[in-house]
């Protein structure tokens, strides 16, 4: 087998979706997920690799406050071992990173402002940078790193704040109910990151990346834009739990890839979330038929 391409964290939301995309394409495609062995333990026996997607890895962020070694084990040594399997197919990899930028003082943010850890989980993606920067530049290997800001799409978790707010707008809960309605955001649809993705690859491009719509909406704004998708009329109830030193309004600088490979997204927020909103339901129709 040659000219492989390898994606790991293959059955999560963006992996599920990127893929069907390269196989599309005819590309050979090998996937590596939690059910093939935990990718911190062991470098995945792949040959005749040409490219790495790596995009496994533990990211809700709640949760690397209360287990961080777990974080730390598997988004830093788990890209190490994919590192190693690079170096030694010679192959190129892109990596995922997110979660990483000092508190901006100024929107939008581009791809030179400053790193800031602000829980364990975003100081082991900039660890993890840093692996895959030192890999480069001592070992020759050809790494793109791309920086999401919020993605959201089917297959995404239900501890996300979309899909819960999809829950909630078409079950029988009489509201909207959010911990903080302000903050501001910028939502990418999956399938426009994936098309990122693929341009990269396909152009050689090595560096950093920003991934986004380019514009940010509350959470408030896009409760109301969940509640019209569903064709519901629920009023929204904020908890007004602020948690201490939110970032309110953040919004990626996404003109390098423009600029670099002619990307930008062309999915809407509203279509995004129309067909976020189909695949939820097709599974809960599934899920209702299997019981």
């Amino acid at each position: 087998m040659g000219d492989v391409i390898l994606v790991t964290g293959a059955s999560g939301m963006i992996g599920s979706r990127l893929v069907p995309a390269l196989r599309a394409r005819g590309d050979t495609v090998v996937t590596h997920s939690q059910t093939d062995g935990d990718i911190s333990g062991r470098t995945p026996a792949v040959e005749g690799v040409r490219h790495v997607f790596h995009l496994a890895g533990k990211s809700f962020v709640p949760d690397s406050w209360i287990h961080p070694a777990e974080f730390y084990r598997v988004n830093v040594q788990g890209t190490v071992n994919i590192l190693e399997l690079c170096r030694r197919e010679k192959a190129s990899l892109t990596f995922i990173s997110s979660y990483v930028y000092e508190n901006p003082p100024t929107i939008p943010i581009s791809e030179s402002h400053p790193v800031k850890a602000f829980n364990p989980y975003s100081h082991s993606k900039i660890l993890a940078e840093q692996v895959t920067s030192y890999y480069s530049t001592t070992f020759g290997i050809p790494v793109t790193i791309v920086r999401p800001f919020n993605i959201y799409g089917p297959g995404q978790a239900a501890h996300f704040l979309i899909p819960k707010l999809l829950e909630q707008a078409i079950s029988d809960a009489p509201a909207l109910i959010v911990e903080d309605s302000r903050p501001k955001r910028d939502y990418l649809f999956v399938d426009d990151l994936c098309s990122l993705l693929l341009r990269l690859m396909d152009a050689g491009k090595c560096g950093t990346y920003n991934a986004g719509s380019g514009y940010s909406i509350s959470v408030a704004d896009l409760a109301a834009l969940v509640d019209e998708a569903a064709g519901a009329s629920k009023p929204l109830i904020s908890r007004e739990n602020y948690r201490p030193g939110e970032v309110m309004d953040v919004v990626a600088d996404i003109s390098k890839a423009k600029n670099d490979v002619g990307w930008e997204p062309g999915i809407s927020l509203k279509e995004g979330l129309r067909q976020t909103l189909l695949s939820f339901q097709r599974k809960e129709v599934a899920h209702g038929q299997q019981q």
